[in-house]
């Protein structure tokens, strides 16, 4: 049986590096699980791997959208089912986009695809109304998924009115329904890479990002704000990214971009380990651990 091995954790811990190491001794197809490392341009910013190593060792799903595009769950799942076809190679899929390793193992529901016109439509409305009468529209067609949704969350709400209105099921009850995992004819092994020291680990993540900076992160940010135009690029809202466009905008100074950015890195790799409690893992290693190399490869090669 082909295995898949899943090297996961929050950002900053060496996922990329580990899985480069593991895979000099036990060669496989390395597929990225990172929802901004999949557009081109955004380099600096999502810490993305060097060109020299990509070219060195293909990693799948890095550099395959144009900043403009929308990608979805439902994407990245069509994406690896993709990369499968046909492929004869163990896997190993390394990232931190925790959503993305949940539907990996766990499958997703069975939603229909988005609708485009519908879509416009609905958001043509709420430009009226405001989100917060849609809203309450959803609690009438389906006041479950309406409870579990919040009057300010725009995005879930136009899913959820959508599905709605172009399925004759419910989307709370569309929702219990789910597609097998697409990794499910695999040996899986998931191992999870966390920081050993909060305080340190925050004064790395600031050293790093002023590292972005030094890099050219300012210049990258500028470049892909010119390139979206009028267009919502949802890069620029990623951390990191948003707090440099507030500062190009003025809105904050130098010194507060780089605390912002660095305290909200922090809170997203916080948010990133409690979703490792959802997940099956075989072994969870600090960062700064000794031999993790070899203590994962004498678990996947027995």
């Amino acid at each position: 049986m082909k295995k898949a091995i899943s090297i996961l954790g929050p950002t900053h811990c060496g996922k990329t590096e580990l899985a480069i190491e593991i895979n000099k001794n036990f060669p496989s197809k390395i597929i990225s699980v990172d929802s901004v490392q999949i557009y081109k341009g955004a380099n600096i910013g999502s810490s993305k791997p060097e060109q020299e190593i990509l070219d060195k060792t293909h990693h799948a799903l890095i550099n395959i959208l144009e900043l403009e595009d929308d990608f979805s769950v439902k994407d990245f799942l069509n994406e690896i089912s993709y990369e499968l076809n046909g492929c004869m190679e163990d896997l190993m899929f390394v990232g931190g986009t925790m959503m993305y390793f949940h539907s990996l193992f766990n499958g997703i529901s069975k939603l229909p695809e988005k609708n485009i016109k519908l879509r416009k439509k609905i958001e043509d409305e709420a430009n009226i109304t405001g989100w917060k009468s849609m809203h309450e529209r959803l609690k009438k067609i389906d006041p479950i998924a309406a409870e579990m949704i919040k009057d300010t969350d725009s995005q879930r709400i136009l899913r959820a009115l959508e599905v709605n209105l172009l399925s004759k099921i419910t989307f709370s009850k569309l929702k219990s329904f789910k597609e097998k995992s697409v990794i499910d004819d695999y040996q899986k092994f998931s191992f999870a890479i966390v920081p050993r020291c909060k305080k340190t680990f925050k004064n790395q993540l600031k050293e790093r990002f002023t590292k972005m900076l030094e890099l050219g992160l300012i210049e990258e940010t500028k470049t892909i704000m010119e390139c979206g135009g009028e267009k919502r690029i949802k890069v620029l809202e990623t951390v990191g990214y948003k707090q440099v466009v507030n500062f190009i905008k003025d809105k904050i100074s130098h010194e507060e971009m780089i605390e912002l950015a660095t305290n909200a890195t922090y809170q997203l790799a916080k948010r990133q380990i409690t979703w490792l409690k959802k997940f099956n893992l075989d072994r969870t290693f600090f960062s700064d651990e000794d031999d993790k190399v070899m203590k994962i490869l004498s678990i996947i090669k027995n």
